[in-house]
């Protein structure tokens, strides 16, 4: 939730030559401060990226390298991470091209040429000239430093006294109604992961773009205040689905001003590729969006709203089925589950691609 006096704040977009090897603009940069309610589940994702460290295009490509165009003139390895020492971990995401929205790990670089992590995907339809950025992203440790222990989280005693817990959704498992992957949680300084060892730091764990994340706080309400960059491209989500069963998808919506549900672009005409396909009936629903309210107390919460797609137009169970519920809108720095009906093309995984609302 956005308090109505800590609105989304715009800064006039600057040079960025030093960054690239022709002067173009940045994105917007703002702040947004979310609510964490008391003895409640809150869903989040970051509305805001972090500040990129630089925008350049391709030059060559092969299966998992990209040397950028001109000469960047990077130190070697900079843009990985090094535990002790190298706190950032980076991606390079395309912001134009056939892969625009797209990104992956970074996990080496020399003077001109990064090597990513494609996590199963691949490079075809991205070419030479498309443009990229270099981000580090959020962890931990930025999106609840230590410094706002009390305010944004509280700290726990010990591992059997949690105060706030951020749990991680499970993103690789097969079914619904997952457990979450893991569980942190902050103490003695530094956030732990439940089932390691305390000593342990996870200040590092990255908060990915495209996944939202869970905090539940016990008796204590926090403020998330995040300052960073505007999405101004497109963000591509990945949506899978199988053959054998329904699967949960737990999509971030990294924007910082509310949208509606129809201007998400999760249903499309084309039925091959779009996230949420056409549902025959209300008793048959084939894919469903739920959409969480933070607003409300508890945990463990049911969906304030189940929607689906239907004749054109999204549909709300329990409502009307005449009325287009296609106007709701879907707050910033929340997140929704997408729930996949069976596919019968499935193991497979569509591109749910989103272009941010100009601001």
């Amino acid at each position: 939730m956005i308090r109505p006096t800590q609105l989304l704040t715009l800064l006039a977009a600057l040079p960025l030559a030093a960054l690239a090897q022709s002067s173009v603009s940045t994105d917007p940069v703002g702040f947004v401060t979310l609510s964490t309610l008391s003895n409640s589940d809150t869903i989040l994702s970051t509305p805001l990226a972090r500040a990129e460290v630089f925008r350049g295009s391709v030059g060559t490509l092969s299966a998992t390298t990209i040397t950028a165009n001109g000469t960047p003139g990077w130190t070697a390895s900079t843009f990985v991470y090094a535990a002790g020492t190298q706190s950032n971990t980076y991606y390079l995401r395309f912001r134009t091209g056939a892969k625009a929205g797209s990104f992956y790990t970074v996990t080496a670089n020399t003077t001109d040429t990064l090597t990513i992590d494609l996590a199963g995907d691949l490079l075809t339809g991205a070419s030479a000239g498309d443009e990229f950025s270099l981000v580090p992203y959020w962890t931990l440790g930025t999106v609840f430093p230590a410094s706002t222990a009390g305010t944004a989280f509280e700290a726990s005693g010990s591992v059997a006294s949690r105060k706030t817990e951020i749990f991680f959704p499970d993103s690789t498992s097969v079914g619904t109604n997952l457990a979450p992957k893991t569980t942190y949680y902050f103490s003695n300084g530094a956030w732990r992961r439940f089932g390691s060892p305390v000593s342990t730091a996870f200040d590092d764990t990255v908060l990915v773009p495209d996944a939202y994340v869970t905090v539940r706080n016990k008796a204590f309400t926090g403020a998330v205040s995040i300052a960073g960059t505007v999405q101004t491209k497109p963000q591509a989500t990945p949506v899978a689905s199988y053959a054998t069963g329904k699967q949960d998808n737990y999509i971030a919506l990294s924007f910082p001003v509310p949208v509606a549900l129809r201007d998400l672009g999760l249903a499309t005409t084309d039925s091959t590729s779009t996230a949420v396909r056409e549902s025959a009936s209300v008793a048959n629903r084939i894919d469903e969006v739920f959409v969480f309210d933070n607003t409300a107390t508890g945990t463990n919460k049911a969906p304030a709203a189940t929607y689906y797609f239907r004749g054109g137009a999204w549909r709300k169970f329990g409502s009307s089925i005449s009325t287009d519920f296609g106007g709701d809108l879907i707050p910033p720095g929340t997140g929704v589950l997408l729930r996949r009906g069976v596919d019968a093309a499935g193991p497979r995984s569509v591109t749910w691609t989103y272009t941010p609302p100009a601001i």
